[in-house]
């Protein structure tokens, strides 16, 4: 005999059958998942974002091994880099907006398999031409793992404290990835060959994808109006915005700012930015691409701006010091990577023990110190010019740049996915990658072409491109928390009884955690 649940739930889903109008899967919701089984997809998730941070750090590494052994110059396989930046950011929001209309574990399959079965292919590859264009295919599966695996996340961690945390470890395998790669890829290219770097992704990415297909469920609780479409024209304007954005400043610093090879595309991606938001207004809520009211949530923008920033404080020194150590001090690739350690030690270290307190501060004040400690104590590098004050001037500064680059990471990250509604997660945490993707663009091409302007006169080992550089980091850290200081408008309503990042979240959103 049937009980009353078992009839009920029979009941819901013939009717949504019957009427065409919702659709409701009702069988495997995640977050009845069994603690081990949500704590290793916990596990699968985040890796999944380690593997596509090693991926770019990994490329940046071996880019001169890749060069020498094609014969080819710089610039040419600097669009290893490009192709993989291009294609990962221009297609994030397109794989958040599908991850949100249709069951996002097959998405982040699909990706998996795409960055799995390129990688083995590309360690095979005998041209550069071939290698960029598989590197290019990549940044596309890439870009299908991180909004649904973060979307998947949420389903399996709903409640406040939980999902804080599963975000906060989510990101620490970003950052991770970005630092393992370096002490990793080093090691390869120094005793084995660049192929490796290809051939090791692809022996992990394939292996993830098939656990996944056996341990996400197959089937997850999901409400879909049959009306819901996806938005073409939107995903063109703003897809081909971005792509021209980021080729823009990719190239602004080889063939000059003031080029038509960069102020035309420069000026197209404008237009088809502002065709792009103007579009969205004609389009009902459910449809959009971005609804507009998203921009409306409060603080939305404001979260949205720190992410354009965030991820420049970890990158820039690291930049730096992997072209400046091996000609100043003459060190391997594999010695490079062990240097930049700190910054992947603090970091994991951060997202795993310190996440509850970061989001106890209150969010305006935390962005505030998370933003002037990555910005100020990068005055330490400034002077870090000599090999003997590596453990007393860059070591606490890697530290120090981590701890509040990390921290804002994780308040502006849990803040922008917790403020908007549930089936909005995917499009949301899309935005907040493919702003640090162009914020990461846009920053690289400024650091380049400083690095390029002042080497023309003070050339390596002349320590005058860094300083230069770490002036510019210092300027935007005090630049970014006096706007966060300005534009940051905590909602009073909610203070006496919200936790602080609730205080950003739209009235549909969960609250973040209170301390008991």
């Amino acid at each position: 005999m049937e009980s009353i649940d078992e009839k009920k739930e029979l009941d819901t889903t013939v009717g949504s059958r019957e009427t065409g109008e919702e659709q409701i899967d009702v069988l495997d919701d995640l977050s009845h998942a069994s603690k081990l089984r949500r704590a290793f997809l916990l596990f699968l998730f985040a890796f999944s974002f380690f593997i596509d941070a090693f991926i770019t750090s990994g490329t940046i590494i071996s880019i001169t091994a890749i060069a020498s052994h094609f014969n080819q110059p710089a610039n040419i396989a600097s669009w290893l880099v490009t192709a993989y930046t291009l294609t990962f950011g221009s297609f994030l929001l397109l794989s958040g907006r599908i991850s949100d209309m249709y069951n996002p574990k097959y998405i982040f399959i699909g990706g998996m398999l795409i960055v799995g079965i390129f990688s083995v292919g590309g360690g095979f590859l005998q041209n550069i031409i071939g290698l960029i264009i598989f590197r290019a295919i990549q940044g596309i599966g890439a870009s299908m793992t991180i909004p649904s695996a973060t979307l998947m996340l949420t389903k399996a961690y709903p409640g406040p404290t939980e999902k804080g945390i599963a975000l906060t470890l989510f990101a620490a395998a970003g950052t991770s990835g970005i630092c393992a790669a370096f002490v990793a890829g080093g090691a390869i290219v120094q005793f084995t060959t660049w192929r490796w770097t290809w051939w090791l992704v692809g022996c992990i990415s394939l292996p993830m994808a098939i656990l996944s297909l056996l341990l996400i469920p197959g089937r997850q609780v999901r409400s879909q109006i049959k009306s819901q479409r996806l938005d073409i024209p939107g995903v063109f304007f703003l897809t081909s915005s971005i792509i021209l954005l980021i080729f823009a400043f990719s190239q602004a610093p080889t063939v000059g700012w003031a080029t038509a090879r960069v102020l035309a595309p420069l000026i197209i991606s404008v237009a088809l930015i502002l065709a792009f938001l103007w579009w969205q207004t004609r389009l009902p809520e459910d449809t959009a691409l971005i609804p507009p009211k998203m921009w409306f949530i409060p603080n939305f923008l404001v979260l949205v701006f720190v992410s354009f920033c965030t991820q420049i404080y970890l990158t820039a020194p690291i930049l730096v010091y992997t072209e400046y150590w091996p000609v100043a001090y003459s060190w391997t690739p594999f010695t490079v990577g062990l240097h930049v350690l700190p910054m992947g030690i603090t970091s994991v270290v951060v997202c795993t023990v310190l996440p509850y307190f970061i989001l106890q501060l209150p969010p305006r004040l935390g962005l505030l110190g998370a933003n002037l400690m990555a910005g100020l104590f990068s005055i330490l590098l400034v002077f870090a010019d000599t090999r003997e004050r590596f453990w007393s001037f860059i070591v606490p500064a890697m530290i120090l740049i981590t701890l509040g680059s990390t921290s804002a990471y994780i308040i502006s990250n849990v803040g922008l996915i917790t403020s908007v509604p549930p089936e909005k997660v995917g499009v949301a945490s899309a935005i907040f990658s493919a702003a640090q993707q162009a914020g990461g663009a846009v920053n690289i091409a400024i650091i380049t072409t400083i690095l390029v302007q002042v080497q023309e006169k003070n050339p390596y080992p002349s320590y005058r491109a860094p300083r230069a550089v770490f002036y510019y980091i210092i300027a935007l850290g005090v630049v970014q928390a006096v706007l966060v200081f300005v534009l940051f408008r905590p909602q009073s309503s909610q203070k006496a009884a919200s936790p602080p990042l609730a205080a950003s979240a739209s009235p549909d959103s969960e609250p973040l955690p209170q301390k008991p």
